[in-house]
């Protein structure tokens, strides 16, 4: 492990501290949008976008602010944000007049904004998975909307709502604020664990979790399987919600991506635990390796 401080790089600028935001990465470019500054849902919440490069040797990491114009109140938190070539895609999350459906485009080659609108089949939802399917194609699958869900609606690669929500989905347990990634050499998606019983405490305390791999079809999205920790498996990632993760290369000495999934919050209400563990995934079929 190293450290990479707030204020790093020459101009020794520093993003606000927050939580809840969201990021995704380009070209060893990783930018993080919104978020909000304390724990109820109306609380400083935030429309900024930041980007750490970290595209040169390391060491030489620097934030940077990045500059737009805005034409409504786009600040939220919870949201789910992915890259597909150059540019970002935001969906819903909390803002300031509560749960939020909507999809936004930001081209960070021109810096530019693009709403794409509001599902008409989803509540607003925060902790959904946001997943890059087959030719740039999006799906919005499960989230947090009053109560856990394993609903879904599709995106086009043009950036168009599907008329219908998704099929297929029904038998996927409902959850929210998992990990998520897409497997395009496999023919498929995956979720991690997350949030399948909320917490009567709301941020302040830790619901039900689970540590299931939940496999997608890359064309449709439909739930394709669930592979359940193995009865007499030792090494796999406990219960967990709250985490994140990405895919990565393993490497040349080992075929295929790997999912990577960092931390996360798990226990109950009573005992409430925040972890700092890292695991891969090598192989959707096989099990998570503690690294």
């Amino acid at each position: 492990w190293r450290s990479i401080g707030a204020k790093i790089g020459n101009k020794g600028i520093t993003p606000p501290p927050r939580i809840a935001h969201a990021q995704a990465a380009i070209d060893g470019k990783v930018y993080i949008f919104g978020g909000r500054m304390g724990i109820m849902m109306d609380e400083k919440a935030l429309n900024d976008m930041w980007v750490l490069d970290s595209s040169g040797e390391p060491g030489t990491e620097e934030w940077s602010e990045v500059e737009y114009a805005t034409t409504d109140d786009s600040s939220r938190s919870f949201h789910k944000m992915v890259a597909v070539g150059t540019d970002l895609y935001v969906f819903g999350g909390c803002g300031a007049s509560g749960r939020l459906a909507d999809l936004h485009k930001f081209d960070t080659k021109s810096r530019t904004w693009t709403d794409l609108g509001k599902s008409t089949v989803l509540r607003g939802r925060g902790g959904a998975n946001l997943i890059v399917l087959n030719d740039g194609a999006l799906a919005v699958v499960a989230g947090f909307a009053g109560e856990e869900t394993n609903d879904g609606h599709l995106i086009t690669a043009e950036g168009k709502w599907a008329e219908e929500g998704m099929e297929g989905l029904s038998s996927m347990r409902p959850r929210s604020v998992c990990v998520s990634a897409s497997f395009p050499s496999r023919g498929c998606a995956v979720i991690f664990g997350g949030e399948v019983d909320p917490s009567d405490r709301g941020h302040e305390g830790a619901g039900g979790f689970e540590n299931d791999i939940v496999v997608l079809d890359f064309k449709s999205g439909a739930h394709k399987e669930t592979v359940q920790k193995y009865a007499d498996e030792t090494e796999w990632p406990e219960e967990r919600g709250w985490s994140d993760g990405d895919v990565g290369d393993v490497g040349s000495s080992s075929a295929g991506m790997s999912l990577y999934v960092f931390g996360g919050l798990s226990g109950d209400d009573e005992d409430p635990r925040r972890l700092d563990d890292l695991w891969e995934c090598r192989n959707i079929s096989a099990k998570p390796e503690k690294v």
